[in-house]
């Protein structure tokens, strides 16, 4: 079989908008330069003297060989008066660092096909994703004459079923997410030999036939909702996106920070009951598309991280953390509707982008989502479903 390179039409739409950007990559980040990049822009006379000062030499690898000192407000100094990148500009995209050159693509060799994506931590990326028609693939093939090589059979079953789910079912996303879960927990008995490939075929079938005849609205009815569970995740995974964030410091997260912080605190026990019902009383209803919103959000979810691949953390987890995802932005959605009693599609945009700089990028939060977890025993499909319930 030919290889193939697949991309979503919001790959296809995507275009920086530089000065524009409401969260700049070009702003605390840590920017490396590879050796050929650097050597490229100190040896540009029109950059030269900016570089003298802009870079230190680091040396550790051929792709790490410079790091770019940020100034005192935390931007780059290639930046020019109108905040566009002057190495762009003045010596052309080739001299870029491998990490300004990419940034916010991210593409993936599965199977032998190319998967091309972008990072939801990057506010453009995620205005797309959300709001515009950003899920139509392409597949053309890639001219690479090599066959692509099969993968697991399981994993690409449980990804092509679990985007069926989610998009055929007519299920609201929570439900989705539940019939999902039922799916993830036989992908792995069959990924771990405990049960034939066929059985992912039937549950499929049978999952599908239980969301036309109704019956995900009565499961997950049944599910109950436990505030106590909620308020400790909450504050414990709120806490590690307070203290990974790179951007912690900056108006953006730290206004989301404040109101969070004015809301859920010791004087209320540190719950989440007010957010719970800004969601059910307030964001369902001046955010008419929320639903349509957590859709598109989980169906990006699926597509960009070959959901439920990955290679350290088994499917059932990879499930949960998605879980997680939508519970902390629904929260955050929230807050912001308590604090302002309305949403704007820049609020939307701000909740979905500033979790993702912390959830994409920052691996030891992967860790600690995990303890949390454990510590409030939701490893469980019912227990961590009920985790997006508000009532």
């Amino acid at each position: 079989m030919e290889s193939l390179i697949i991309k979503p039409s919001y790959v296809e739409m995507f275009n920086c908008i530089g000065p524009q950007c409401s969260d700049s990559c070009c702003n605390d980040w840590m920017i490396t330069f590879d050796k050929q990049s650097y050597k490229r822009t100190v040896g540009n006379k029109q950059l030269a003297d900016i570089a003298k000062f802009a870079l230190t030499e680091v040396k550790d690898n051929e792709s790490t060989w410079a790091i770019v000192n940020l100034d005192e407000q935390g931007a780059c100094p290639f930046l020019d008066e109108k905040k566009w990148c002057q190495i762009h500009s003045k010596a052309g995209e080739d001299a870029l660092s491998y990490t300004c050159k990419t940034y916010p693509k991210r593409n993936q060799i599965i199977d032998g096909h190319k998967y091309m994506s972008l990072y939801l931590s990057c506010p453009e990326t995620a205005r797309l994703v959300l709001f515009e028609d950003a899920f139509q693939f392409s597949a053309n093939p890639s001219g690479n004459n090599a066959p692509a090589k099969p993968g697991a059979p399981w994993l690409e079953k449980a990804y092509d079923y679990s985007l069926d789910l989610l998009v055929n079912s007519g299920l609201p996303w929570q439900q989705a997410l539940l019939a999902i879960g039922f799916l993830i927990k036989t992908a792995t008995q069959v990924k771990l030999r405990q049960a034939p490939l066929s059985q992912l075929d039937s549950r499929h079938q049978q999952l599908s036939a239980m969301a036309q005849a109704g019956m995900f609205s009565q499961s997950y009815g049944q599910i109950p909702y436990t505030s106590a569970p909620q308020n400790q995740t909450f504050v414990a995974i709120h806490d590690a996106v307070a203290k990974l964030h790179s951007r912690g410091i900056r108006d953006r997260f730290s206004s989301l920070n404040d109101i969070i912080n004015q809301v859920c605190n010791e004087q209320n026990n540190y719950s989440i009951e007010q957010l719970n019902q800004a969601w059910e009383k307030g964001v369902t209803k001046v955010v008419t598309d929320h639903d349509e919103l957590f859709t598109r959000f989980i169906l990006y979810s699926i597509y960009h991280n070959h959901f439920p691949m990955d290679e350290q953390h088994d499917p059932e987890f990879m499930l949960q953390q998605l879980i997680i995802d939508c519970f902390m932005v629904r929260c955050y959605l929230s807050a912001l509707y308590f604090k302002q009693q309305t949403l704007s599609q820049d609020d939307i945009v701000k909740c979905f982008q500033t979790y993702h700089v912390v959830r994409q990028h920052k691996p030891k939060f992967t860790d600690r989502l995990k303890e949390v977890l454990l510590a409030n025993n939701l490893t469980s499909l019912p227990a961590a479903i009920s985790l997006l319930k508000t009532t």
